[in-house]
């Protein structure tokens, strides 16, 4: 048996998706699966994945396009280790990812059940700019927990703490006992398992950026909208009782969706999403950084 099950979700990948494995590949651990998912691709995703020679590295297809989340969860089906890593195809590890998460998982005790780390972002400079901006005037006064229990789901709906699937490596019998992703999220998928895995038990970190997340496009604001409201609709008594400790749930996660509106050249109707008078001036600071880049999309459009 394997101790470590890597599942790589792919759908028309094949520009990045070397890439990500290769990653694995070149990991300083050396126990492990890869499981390649092919959500249907129509590139050259089966060719690229039969060229390594590397019994370690498996390729799995679904028929028809079913969803990253759908095709994770296909991952799992065919998955024997311990623990389950998950690896977007556009995104690499550096080589100490998997032994770094699991000498910090397994000197936990039982009740740890998973594990993140840091992630550094290979974007263009001015959305580089945009996050450096963003950890300065944006919403956050203090800087949140990154490991624990429960007390991270706060941290999680007020959009302190991000992790992405790349970053996790979690117990098989934790994903098990979850049923894998819930694969009605077109988006927020990883914030909507990381909070059910929180509910399970805690969460490791280890403080090291041990991923790269490229940036390779987004999907439509549309499809962030569609899973915004997924998740505040399952996880609507959790955002009861922290809105009723006064922490603004809802409206950091309307206000997210207000700035890319705005920078998707949408601007009436991100703006028609807020109210002025109610904004601090680190959150008005915040929304006019993505006025030019919306003004600029628009115009392109």
């Amino acid at each position: 048996m394997t101790e470590v099950s890597v599942i790589i979700p792919s759908y028309n990948s094949a520009d990045t998706l070397s890439r990500a494995i290769s990653s694995v590949l070149g990991q300083t651990y050396s126990d492990y699966e890869i499981i390649v998912v092919d959500d249907a691709s129509e590139d050259d995703t089966k060719e690229l994945v039969a060229a390594y020679d590397d019994d370690r590295v498996r390729y799995v297809a679904h028929e028809i396009n079913k969803g990253g989340s759908a095709a994770r969860n296909t991952g799992l089906d065919h998955a024997s280790g311990d623990y389950i890593a998950y690896l977007d195809a556009d995104d690499e590890w550096l080589p100490k990812k998997v032994e770094k998460q699991l000498e910090e998982i397994k000197y936990r005790s039982d009740e740890w059940v998973a594990v993140h780390c840091e992630r550094s972002h290979n974007i263009s400079w001015n959305l580089r700019l945009a996050f450096f901006l963003s950890s300065v005037i944006g919403t956050k006064k203090s800087e949140p927990k990154k490991e624990g229990g429960s007390e991270l789901i706060k941290e999680i709906l007020l959009l302190n703490l991000s992790t992405g699937a790349s970053t996790l490596l979690v117990e098989r019998e934790t994903v098990d006992k979850l049923g894998g992703f819930d694969p009605d999220f077109p988006r927020h998928q990883d914030w909507e398992f990381l909070i059910r895995v929180l509910k399970t038990g805690k969460l490791a970190y280890v403080d090291e950026q041990l991923v790269v997340k490229h940036g390779t496009g987004n999907p439509s604001v549309e499809t962030f909208e569609q899973g915004k409201r997924l998740l505040l609709s399952k996880f609507d008594e959790e955002i009861a009782e922290l809105e009723a400790e006064g922490y603004a749930v809802t409206r950091t996660q309307q206000l997210q969706l207000t700035k890319l509106y705005i920078e998707d050249g949408q601007l009436r109707r991100g703006l028609q999403r807020i109210e002025f008078d109610d904004l601090g001036i680190r959150e008005f600071l915040s929304i006019l950084w993505y006025i030019p880049k919306g003004l600029y999309n628009n115009i392109q459009s």
